[in-house]
């Protein structure tokens, strides 16, 4: 057949495409997925293992197979504070340093995926995977920045996924400040957690299933709502996007009395 026909391609994408997700409920199954900001570097790794596998029929020529596979993922992370409330790390930040420091075996896996979310470019590539995590902060002089080295080593199989970029996300709910209020409502609550953009309407957020008296969307991570009033006890803060509803868990919990 003819030789191919050069095509010139178009621009080059850039390493900025790519997105790291922990999932903080360790499920495989329904898995609660929370973005790692503040990457400066990121560099997954394919280690292959091949085995030789020629023989006497090759006509002297070796050859070769693909017998394992190892991957891995580097990221350096800055240690920035929220832009809701500088007293807290990114959440996914977070989520890593606590499964890294101290722990071992299963209490030190983490369940991943990375994507590229090239803006105007392809979205093709998609990961998903277990592996063990190792985080160490750089230090340095006084006037540097707080930088921290983290590797993720795969355990067992990388897994190609569907591209999980579909829009909106599900809100993920990790803080209420305050935690209780009393039961005649009216009291100012902060929302923290992630993916709260999109969210609109009476029913974006419900106290004990009763719509928010009002909220404010501030942030992709901080909603600020005024409570309805309720009978004493302790009741489930939901927010809602166009993707669904946040689930309920222990730092969902509002406490009437």
């Amino acid at each position: 057949m003819p030789a191919t026909t050069k095509v010139p391609l178009g621009a080059s994408t850039t390493m900025l495409q790519y997105y790291l997700d922990v999932d903080t409920s360790s499920s495989t199954v329904n898995p609660t997925w929370v973005g790692v900001f503040g990457m400066t570097e990121f560099k997954p790794a394919f280690e292959s293992t091949k085995q030789d596998d020629g023989d006497f029929d090759s006509g002297g020529f070796q050859s070769k197979t693909k017998t394992a596979e190892a991957w891995s993922v580097e990221a350096k992370l800055g240690r920035k504070v929220q832009v809701a409330d500088g007293t807290q790390y990114d959440v996914g930040q977070e989520f890593l340093r606590t499964k890294a420091i101290g722990q071992m075996g299963p209490a030190n896996s983490v369940h991943i995926r990375y994507y590229e979310m090239q803006p105007g470019g392809p979205r093709v590539e998609a990961y998903e995977g277990w592996a063990s995590v190792s985080w160490s902060p750089d230090g340095g002089k006084m006037e540097d920045l707080n930088l921290v080295s983290v590797t993720l080593d795969g355990q067992g199989k990388l897994n190609q996924i569907t591209h999980p970029n579909t829009g909106a996300v599900i809100p993920v709910i990790t803080s209420l400040t305050p935690a209780g209020g009393s039961t005649a409502g009216g009291a100012l609550v902060r929302i923290k957690g992630n993916n709260f953009t999109g969210v609109t309407g009476a029913t974006g957020v419900k106290v004990g299933g009763t719509n928010a008296t009002s909220y404010d969307l501030i942030s992709d991570g901080l909603i600020v709502a005024i409570t309805p009033a309720h009978a004493a006890g302790a009741v489930d803060v939901v927010v809602t996007n166009g993707a669904g509803a946040s689930a309920n868990t222990a730092l969902t919990k509002y406490t009437y009395a």
